[in-house]
């Protein structure tokens, strides 16, 4: 019986050690978010994830945004954030894009933006 318990034990910590790196994956550390956007913890946690990859689905958004919490909000609340992004996003000329039946990403500069 001991070592069944024993073994559960490992199962647990091992499993909790694999949550917090797909935790980490999900949420890169090395991404900084300008103070002039002045987006929320939680908008910036989006940014965040958008910009470590091509695109985030609404799935992986929620993820990076509530996988501390035992139940999640409505999934709609990922297009409330991406809309409240966009908003203060604007004016430094950043944008979201909906990839339609997929998720959203960061707009990447045109060759006109680039020359600029």
């Amino acid at each position: 019986m001991d070592d069944l318990v024993d073994l559960q034990r490992d199962r647990i910590e091992f499993l909790e050690e694999r949550i917090r790196q797909l935790e980490e994956a999900l949420m890169p550390s090395s991404i900084i978010v300008p103070v002039e956007y002045q987006l929320t913890s939680r908008e910036a946690r989006v940014f965040s994830h958008l910009a470590s990859r091509d695109f985030g689905t609404r799935q992986s958004i929620m993820m990076a945004l509530y996988s501390d919490r035992l139940e999640e909000p409505e999934m709609k609340i990922v297009d409330v954030f991406v809309c409240k992004m966009r908003r203060k996003l604007k004016p430094f000329g950043v944008r979201i894009e909906t990839i339609w039946g997929q998720g959203y990403r960061l707009a990447r500069p045109g060759a006109a933006e680039v020359a600029a």
